[in-house]
């Protein structure tokens, strides 16, 4: 299907990982946005076809988790607020 997965930060403070459908973001259910992976066909049809599968094992190779880690740090630090 359509959609997205998600790692994110919850009201709790603790990483989670949550899908949403079509085009909503994981901020409409209450969670701060760290990694978010395109799970729409546009995503990966060019490269990968119809094997959605290969484009998932692959997307870990260009996640840039400085970035990640600097999303969970201002997360992290605002709900401290």
């Amino acid at each position: 299907g359509s959609g997205w997965a998600w790692l994110t930060l919850n009201a709790k403070g603790e990483l989670d990982v949550i899908t949403t459908a079509n085009q909503d973001m994981a901020a409409s259910v209450g969670h701060v946005p760290l990694l978010g992976i395109d799970a729409w066909e546009h995503a990966f049809y060019l490269d990968y076809m119809n094997v959605k599968m290969d484009y998932f094992k692959n997307i870990w190779r260009v996640v840039n988790w400085k970035d990640v880690a600097r999303r969970y740090d201002e997360a992290v630090a605002q709900q401290a607020k």
